[in-house]
């Protein structure tokens, strides 16, 4: 009789466990629904917080800066747009390239964007070949054009990086920035979309299949860009969260578990941090960072590819995105969690007290 009344607790003990877990799921989406927008603000009540149950201030700490980028120059464009000025457009007129070079020569084209710029230089390369079998060989004009063709081949690659240094909607993928992402990550699919349209255009350049490219989708691709701000607030996110994680682990770390823990002592304290822990950081803070993982290793390879190569002169970039370096983006962003979360395993342990 004894055993079936312990079996009856038993499984009313399990039950209560089970409502428990599903209430504490609820309440979790509930929090995090709440999170993305202000998690600069949980992040600091969580520091807030921790000082406050362990009687011990945070230091100041440096604030997190913006990437500084070298400035990016693409003076011999102008030069070469010189050379073609001089050429006379009449002997032309039976060229498409007639209209494309008088545009260009246009005040309008001298204040062209970088993606204007780049634009006209798959232009030129397209519509070139069909104006030269117009033409006599012998002429001025012939040769002018077959030299500018072969030199905007050579650098139509150089061209197309100084786009993602130029263009303000890739430039600022790497500043930091307040605008917050959707819980629902809306834009990470259209972002994802135009970043892998854009690389096939950069590995058009590269093999040289001129005819393939369609200059004319680099706007609507742009625009995608401009209207989620996908990129520019993932990796301000990323950087904010690991600074955030990293700077709290050391605050942490200087925490006498010895004497927090002590057995002789009240675990009063003990059990009011560990609250604290479960209340922003298991309940709001790490499902928010499992979101920006994920969708952080869904465009890191595409990162990679797109500005990993064009990074001589930027050696901060460069470090963010080389591939099995400590400051590589994604990397040093579980690096920070992990060392935050086995603190938290230590004291756990220490303290002999349950993080359920």
């Amino acid at each position: 009789m004894n055993h079936l009344k312990a079996l009856n607790i038993t499984n009313s003990k399990g039950k209560q466990n089970k409502r428990f877990a599903c209430l504490a799921t609820f309440l979790m989406y509930l929090l995090l629904s709440a999170c993305s927008d202000r998690a600069t603000d949980i992040n600091d009540q969580y520091q807030q917080r921790l000082a406050t149950a362990l009687d011990k201030p945070f230091p100041e700490t440096a604030k997190l800066t913006n990437l500084k980028l070298a400035p990016i120059s693409n003076n011999d464009e102008s030069i070469q747009s010189q050379q073609l000025s001089i050429i006379q457009l009449a002997q032309l007129s039976h060229c498409k390239l007639n209209t494309l070079i008088a545009e260009h020569n246009s005040q309008l084209g001298k204040v062209a964007t970088a993606a204007g710029q780049l634009a006209y230089q798959i232009q030129f390369i397209q519509l070139a070949p069909s104006c030269l079998d117009k033409l006599s060989p012998e002429s001025k004009s012939y040769h002018a054009i077959k030299r500018e063709l072969a030199n905007k081949k050579q650098r139509l690659l150089k061209q197309f990086n100084h786009l993602l240094y130029k263009d303000p909607e890739l430039k600022r993928t790497w500043q930091l920035t307040s605008y917050a992402l959707d819980t629902n990550l809306a834009g990470l699919v259209e972002t994802e979309i135009a970043l892998q349209n854009l690389l096939t255009l950069k590995q058009q350049i590269i093999q040289q299949q001129y005819a393939q490219i369609d200059s004319k989708a680099l706007y609507p691709l742009l625009s995608v860009l401009r209207q989620f701000n996908f990129n520019q607030a993932l990796i301000s996110a990323v950087r904010q969260q690991t600074y955030f994680n990293q700077s709290t682990s050391r605050y942490l770390a200087s925490i006498e578990l010895n004497e927090l823990c002590n057995p002789l002592k009240n675990k009063r304290q003990a059990q009011i941090v560990s609250n604290v822990f479960k209340k922003y950081y298991l309940a709001q803070l790490q499902p928010y960072q499992a979101q920006l993982s994920g969708a952080l290793e869904r465009l890191m390879p595409l990162y990679q590819q797109l500005w990993l190569g064009t990074t001589i002169n930027q050696p901060r970039l460069a470090a963010l995105l080389e591939q099995n370096q400590p400051n590589n983006l994604l990397t040093a962003f579980k690096d920070s969690a992990k060392t935050h979360v086995t603190w938290w395993q230590t004291f756990y342990k220490t303290c002999e007290i349950s993080p359920i």
